[in-house]
């Protein structure tokens, strides 16, 4: 019954949005928006197991189904874009609210879409929904900064989404399917899988925040409304992530080299990006920057999975509740940081208070969803090659305490949050969807009751807690040596790396490699062509080749010369009659 609602949850969202255009229907759309996720996350709890729907009138034939990934990343987009939906509802001001929900209807329609899409094609054009609608939300303010945000969003949108559709056309035209779970099987004896693999990386990787193609989420997180940051940190990331588990033959070969690669560039964003983190100065590009950190943990987790196919069930469990635990957690920083701007009623101690809990659970404080997600994390590096399983049992605790000391961070960047006098004063009611997602991270743990073999321990509780205390001297330490006014300290104190960190060295190289293009096609390249073509007329001179077909005919007047040629002729000719004799015969 649940199943033939999945077309329904695509369209929904879509309608709102086509109401938003229409003068008269627009109150009417912007009431009903805070339900614009009701119909999946209905689906999400209720629809059947394995349930495939097949639509051979839609495109080249679309297949849209659940699977326990789908599920669950439904799921997460159900709560997380339904609740940022109902804050914006009344912490945006009423005139920018039509134009904010026309673009948060597409790209949610496109979102849900993509999660359902089990065929390539449908996905493919979910994603980009999503990817383009985004670009509003991004560009909300029209501000300066928005605009320019918007502009590296798109550039490096576009180049993702070329690279992904031609992934995409190399896995159809060389398995001869369109269906992910038919393709990934053949994907592995395909002689372009080096390549499909390496395009999937960048299409997808532009997505996750992959270190070096991450620099557009620094850039886009700042500018936009807390509530489009909250779903483009929590959610619009796993759509890359999606697109891995959905298209990589995971736990249908080892593929150690590709595994290993994965590895290296998620550990390596882990710790990049807490370190440019901790040199931001606004609390909202610093989240961006944590957002790129955690998502470097799962690109990790992908390849452990590339790496040991037969381990790919626990693995791919453990990516979805850290999926889960990092949407959720974010979004009520998020959400949090948005309460944190306006004049509330409630007292500012409790809402740095409820900042706080998401905060520890990113850190994975004992008893919060990060430390049931990094529990199950590390228990599968267990099953990794021993340097490999070495590697992962010190480096998960150091980025344990890396991610500690950018909260703390964090933290004090929210502290000097400034209200904004210009904005409406929230009710106690219009806390309710941050409320929810604070219960909803507080109450994960409690899925260690289907884990099965996951149990909660004394030595799981300290092993949790001695990378919180760790940072926690550690950011004492740098505090108090902080507050001295030392000429040292000064220099420490204005060392900021600037929201995009590798942008810049993108756009001074772009400047070069064009100033030289620039060069070579207006000065040498004219210079080149022009001595080229006086090359080209001396040698098509006319005179010169009039003078060598007077010396062949000529020649050819000679009777010995004729003779000869006529020799050679009759000979071809007595060579080519038998076989055409034989040809015929």
């Amino acid at each position: 019954m649940m199943g033939s609602l999945i077309p329904h949850i695509v369209i929904w969202p879509l309608l709102l949005a086509g109401m938003l255009q229409t003068p008269r229907l627009r109150t009417l759309a912007l009431r009903l928006s805070p339900w614009a996720t009701f119909p999946a996350l209905l689906t999400a709890l209720f629809a059947s197991h394995h349930e495939v729907i097949k639509l051979p009138w839609l495109l080249l034939g679309s297949e849209w189904g659940m699977d326990l990934t789908g599920r669950a990343l439904l799921l997460l987009t159900g709560l997380l874009w339904g609740l940022a939906c109902w804050h914006s509802r009344y912490h945006l001001p009423p005139t920018q609210q039509a134009s904010f929900f026309s673009w948060f209807h597409l790209a949610l329609a496109g979102n849900i879409g993509l999660i359902v899409s089990l065929d390539m094609l449908s996905f493919y054009l979910f994603f980009t929904l999503m990817s383009l609608a985004s670009y509003g939300l991004v560009v909300h303010t029209r501000s300066e900064r928005a605009c320019y945000a918007g502009k590296c969003y798109l550039i490096f949108v576009i180049l993702g989404e070329a690279a992904l559709f031609a992934a995409l056309l190399l896995v159809a035209s060389t398995c001869s399917t369109l269906s992910f779970e038919a393709a990934r099987p053949l994907l592995v004896q395909s002689e372009w899988l080096d390549t499909i693999l390496l395009l999937a990386w960048i299409g997808f990787g532009i997505k996750v925040g992959t270190i070096g193609l991450h620099v557009w989420l620094p850039l886009a997180h700042p500018v936009a409304p807390p509530p489009a940051s909250a779903v483009l940190s929590g959610i619009m990331l796993k759509a890359g992530l999606l697109g891995w588990l959905r298209l990589l033959p995971l736990g249908e070969a080892t593929l150690e080299s590709w595994g290993e690669w994965w590895m290296v560039l998620g550990l390596l964003a882990a710790f990049c990006a807490v370190l440019i983190g901790l040199t931001q100065r606004d609390a909202k590009t610093l989240l961006a920057y944590s957002s790129i950190s955690q998502m470097g943990l799962l690109t990790a987790a992908v390849g452990l999975g590339l790496i040991l196919p037969h381990a790919w069930p626990q693995i791919l469990t453990t990516i979805l509740i850290y999926s889960l635990h990092h949407g959720f957690a974010k979004g009520a920083l998020f959400l949090g940081t948005s309460m944190l701007m306006h004049t509330h009623p409630i007292s500012r101690k409790w809402l740095l208070a409820g900042v706080a809990l998401p905060a520890l659970s990113l850190v994975g404080a004992p008893l919060t969803s990060g430390w049931l997600a990094k529990s199950l994390l590390k228990t599968q590096a267990m099953h990794a090659p021993d340097h490999w399983e070495i590697l992962w049992q010190n480096l998960l605790p150091a980025s344990a305490v890396a991610t500690a000391l950018l909260m703390a961070r964090f933290m004090l960047l929210a502290i000097r949050v400034k209200p904004d006098e210009t904005l409406p004063i929230p009710a106690h009611i219009h806390s309710v969807p941050w409320a929810i997602l604070l219960l909803l991270v507080a109450i994960m743990p409690l899925a260690t009751n289907w884990l099965g073999d996951f149990e909660i321990s004394l030595s799981l509780i300290i092993n949790s807690l001695w990378p919180l205390m760790f940072a926690g001297l550690l950011f004492h330490f740098f505090y108090r040596q902080a507050i001295r006014d030392t000429p040292l300290n000064q220099r420490i104190a204005n060392l900021a790396i600037p929201p995009g960190d590798m942008l810049a060295w993108y756009e001074h190289s772009i400047r070069i490699t064009s100033a030289r293009l620039h060069h070579l096609l207006d000065r040498k390249l004219p210079c080149w062509l022009q001595k080229t073509r006086h090359m080209l007329l001396r040698k098509l001179d006319l005179s010169a080749w009039s003078a060598h077909l007077d010396r062949a005919e000529k020649l050819l007047c000679h009777w010995p010369v004729a003779l000869c040629g006529l020799i050679l002729l009759g000979i071809i000719l007595t060579r080519l009659i038998p076989l055409a004799n034989q040809k015929l015969i």
